[in-house]
């Protein structure tokens, strides 16, 4: 797989190219937009969203495409900082634990004459 990027303004041109499909060896090959973003991710482009796709198949005798891609604006994480008033909590006392009543007893003690 042959790749050529080229670098239109704020877009990447991006043309695919791949071997045509032989019989003796039977090696189909399948390129759409994700796998063609990988590839430029690990050749060290920054692209963003697909402005025009195109898919390979060379099964088919497709065996070049093109894409456009817009590129990606890496924004600044970090905010201005700012002045920032830290106030003091009050303690929260906890309530007093209320003591359980018991249940007295309701059997009757029967008694043997």
């Amino acid at each position: 797989m042959d790749i050529k990027v080229e670098e239109q303004g704020d877009l990447y041109c991006v043309c695919v190219q791949v071997e045509k499909y032989n019989t003796k060896t039977k090696r189909k090959i399948i390129v759409n937009t994700s796998q063609v973003q990988r590839a430029l991710r690990k050749m060290g482009y920054n692209t963003g969203e697909p402005v025009q796709t195109s898919s390979i198949y060379n099964l088919n005798g497709i065996t070049q495409g093109t894409w456009f891609f817009k590129k990606k604006v890496e924004k600044s994480l970090d905010k201005p900082v700012q002045d920032v008033i830290i106030e003091v909590e009050k303690e929260v006392k906890p309530k007093p634990a209320r003591k359980r009543r018991t249940r007295s007893s309701t059997k009757k003690v029967s008694t043997e004459e």
